[in-house]
């Protein structure tokens, strides 16, 4: 059952990420596609690993928090500072005009802080920062914690899935983005996969016509 969710869900998320207007853009598939993949990877990874700690310590959610926040921080720091420096020939800043930024007077006092909320031309950006930082990724990671005390994270990651789909409902009512027929039809197989993991494994196995031996 679990299988089944999750390649319905991976077939959905990829219907949403590569369709378009002109079709399904199998084309287009690059560098960025790899790494939210990988960033996948990585949470379900996390939500693992977070569901055998909230099994043992229940009642410690913000201290798994703060560590997982505190680690995201320190890498980040980390590549703000290799990136900032020019490291790896400037290989960290992915084809950015402002690579080696620390080095450089001119810019500095604007990309770091408190300058960059001051700076008006990065003051949208200053704060969509922050609202990542405190809101979608502090306050969302308790929230997922304490789910995790509760589901199994085989259930989270598919749940948590619908990322995608909410990022295309919002971008439609906020900036008018229009949702084409390919999404519609990613978005119903990700909602068909968060059902299936709600479904009694038995009635799923019956549908199905999967036997299932429960001493092996």
């Amino acid at each position: 059952q679990t299988w089944i969710a999750a390649i319905t869900c991976l077939i959905g998320v990829g219907v949403l990420e590569l369709g378009g207007d002109g079709g399904f853009g199998v084309n287009d598939i690059g560098w960025g596609d790899v790494w939210s993949v990988l960033q996948a990877v990585g949470f379900g990874t996390s939500f693992f690993f977070t569901e055998r700690m909230m099994v043992k310590e229940p009642t410690q959610a913000l201290p798994i928090t703060a560590m997982q926040c505190g680690m995201s921080a320190l890498f980040a720091g980390a590549w703000a500072y290799l990136d900032g420096t020019g490291a790896f020939a400037g290989a960290l800043s992915f084809g950015s005009p402002h690579g080696a930024w620390l080095l450089d007077e001119s810019v500095k006092s604007s990309f770091t802080l408190p300058g960059l909320f001051f700076e008006s031309s990065f003051k949208n950006i200053a704060l969509a920062a922050a609202f990542t930082g405190f809101i979608t990724t502090a306050g969302n990671r308790v929230g997922e914690t304490i789910a995790l005390g509760k589901l199994s994270s085989s259930e989270a990651s598919v749940l948590l899935a619908t990322e995608p789909l909410w990022a295309a409902v919002f971008a439609n009512i906020i900036i008018g983005e229009e949702l084409s027929l390919w999404d519609g039809a990613g978005g119903a197989l990700i909602v068909i996969a968060c059902v299936a993991t709600a479904i009694e494994p038995a009635w799923l196995r019956e549908k199905l016509q999967i036997s299932y031996d429960q001493e092996n």
